[in-house]
């Protein structure tokens, strides 16, 4: 391949086809910075207003105002459940949805009245532009201009040269469609969201001169540009189409629901050729060939003409999330803050983080080219390796920092001068946990961000090297979109680590470290081998799986090597009980160093 042909010196269609995804997250990402910015500033008008920046020092206006803000989150979040999966039900999912997201809500309803009260008006501006929130402002600058720049270069043809995107209000207008989407019902009167009672089909009339006749019209109101699929059952048998019934000329364009069968599926063509045409439909004309009433479900799915826009507000919320968290976090423990303020810029300063970050860089670059021999699936061999390189080289950091910020301020008396301050050691062992996992989410986003960026021109170089013609972009952006989920899990999972290495360094040295984390990782990612192995082998196996299934982390939970196989999403259910599990885990494991800790002689 010719590089002049394929890099910015020539404007191609591959180039278009590749940055086309990086630029629907880029616009995720800039519509989430946007946000935080808007919301600093409401933060800075709420400081100024005399009665709420009064209510974080008055105990009782706190916890009445706090607990009415966290319920209104609350129900924000439900409504939000509503509106995706349908009615919500109150059954045991409900419940354990409710468990999981009230911790969150609570702490961003209390900890918004502490970051509008009259003590912060002087903080929030190095809050902001200072340390972790600093590093995420440039990495969100980057993708606000990328996404900006996607909107100039199309405006002007490229100028020429490249084009990151090709016509980027058509995504915008299906973005502005996206909530008018989703799954609706018709129960012969009216449209419902989701579900509606049967539609009550009565049996075609006869008319007196034998004429046919055309179909009851039942309301529905869909655009056959966005429909995706339709749902059809009836207990009799039913004719449905989108026009007169006598009027078709080809009876292959008649729906026939046949009773007593399986539900009739139809999905739509994108090229506007199947049974429904890619136009506005009001009514569907149904004809009931039985002898008595029919009961006729019908319902449909419609998606944006780019259903991937359906990421853009995923990224923005996750975007606004990373601040919003970040800043309450900060007000509520503002010593336990200060510590891992402290610790977070001591581990970006080290030389050690840029050659993490450039031998990932390298590394994720480089192995594009390598070939897996995998008879046309190498994306998939890639997508693993890059996760497993991300999170050794997040771990192998972990393990450093902790060790130096932790077992040598110990040896180094370190440790002795900052508990000299009103600080304690619970503050101590926590703010070193934070800034360390603070500079590990440091790692994850610029490392993840550019291993989004090659995966999805990985599957543009395998179709030129397989000579596949040209590979179009929604292909490149599933397959890039698809890792998220994974570099999330492997993060919790270098968090894990994270807590077990501190605890280590409160009482060991670096070498110790990094000896019994080794081992925990490789008996953590075998723990289901063993207790599988366990159920019939001898005695001493059955017990020695036992142990390790008890005592060491199962790092099996956080591998997606079977979603990578399938070319499937991770659940979200699934990411949610890997959350819970690693909060319980890393837990468990600074409860550990708290004990290790709060004996230890520092003198």
């Amino acid at each position: 391949m010719d590089i002049l042909d394929f890099g910015l010196l020539a404007q191609n269609i591959k180039v278009t086809n590749w940055l086309t995804p990086i630029w629907l997250i880029s616009l995720g990402v800039a519509a989430g910075f946007v946000l935080a910015i808007l919301l600093m500033i409401k933060i800075w008008i709420g400081q100024r207003i005399p009665f709420f920046n009064t209510v974080a020092e008055n105990r009782g206006l706190y916890i009445g105002f706090g607990t009415v803000t966290t319920l209104v989150y609350l129900g924000l979040v439900l409504a939000g459940l509503y509106w995706s999966g349908g009615p919500a039900i109150i059954n045991q999912d409900l419940f354990w949805s409710i468990l999981f997201v009230l911790p969150f809500c609570a702490l961003i309803g209390f900890g918004a009245w502490k970051l509008t009260s009259k003590r912060m008006i002087g903080e929030m501006s190095s809050l902001f532009f200072e340390g972790f929130l600093g590093w995420v402002n440039i990495i969100c600058l980057v993708f606000t201009v990328f996404a900006v720049g996607g909107f100039v270069l199309a405006q002007f043809n490229g100028f020429g040269v490249i084009k990151f995107v090709d016509k980027p209000m058509e995504f915008v207008q299906s973005l502005q469609r996206w909530p008018y989407t989703g799954t609706f019902a018709a129960d012969g009167e009216n449209v419902h969201r989701f579900r509606a009672d049967p539609i009550v089909v009565q049996p075609s009339p006869k008319s007196d001169d034998g004429s046919p006749f055309d179909g009851y019209e039942v309301p529905v109101y869909i655009d056959g540009t966005e429909l995706s699929t339709m749902f059809l059952k009836s207990d009799q048998k039913v004719e449905v189409c989108s026009r007169p019934i006598t009027t078709v000329p080809n009876a292959n364009l008649i729906i026939e629901i046949l009773p007593k069968e399986e539900p009739y599926f139809y999905r739509q063509r994108k090229d506007g050729r199947g049974l429904f045409p890619a136009d506005f439909i009001e009514v569907l004309y149904v004809r009931n060939q039985g002898r008595t009433p029919a009961n006729l479900e019908l319902s449909w799915v419609t998606t944006p003409t780019y259903p991937e826009v359906g990421a853009i507000p995923v990224v923005m919320a996750m975007t606004l999330a990373i601040y919003v968290f970040y800043m309450v976090l900060a007000v509520l423990f503002p010593k336990t803050h200060s510590i891992a303020h402290a610790t977070f810029k001591t581990e970006i300063g080290q030389p050690l983080f840029p050659l993490v970050i450039g031998l990932g860089i390298l590394f994720i670059m480089g192995t594009i080219y390598v070939p897996y021999n995998t008879f046309g699936e190498d994306i998939k061999m890639y997508k693993d390796s890059g996760l497993t390189l991300i999170r050794v080289l997040a771990i192998f950091f972990a393990i450093w920092a902790a060790s130096k910020s932790v077992a040598e301020e110990i040896e180094g008396r370190t440790a002795l001068t900052v508990l000299s301050k009103p600080v304690g050691r619970r503050q101590f062992i926590l703010g070193k946990f934070g800034g360390i996992s603070l500079a590990i989410s440091v790692v994850f986003l610029i490392l993840g961000s550019w291993f989004i960026l090659w995966t999805a021109y990985k599957q543009i170089y395998d179709y030129q090297e397989a000579s596949k013609g040209l590979c179009e972009w929604d292909v490149c952006f599933r397959e890039a979109i698809h890792i998220a989920p994974g570099l999330f899990l492997c993060l919790l999972e270098v968090l894990v680590f994270v807590a077990i290495s501190v605890a280590i360094s409160t009482r060991m040295g670096i070498l110790a470290n990094f000896l019994i984390c080794f081992s925990i990782y490789v008996l953590g990612h075998l723990t289901p081998l063993l207790v599988q192995s366990s159920l019939t082998a001898f005695e001493p196996v059955v017990v020695f799986g036992q142990l390790v299934a008890i005592v060491f982390p199962v790092l099996d939970h956080y591998d997606v090597q079977a979603a990578i196989s399938s070319n499937s999403m991770v659940p979200t259910a699934y990411i949610g009980w890997s959350l819970t599990y690693t909060v319980l885990y890393g837990a468990l494991a600074l409860l550990v160093a708290l004990v290790f800790f709060e004996d230890r002689d520092l003198a």
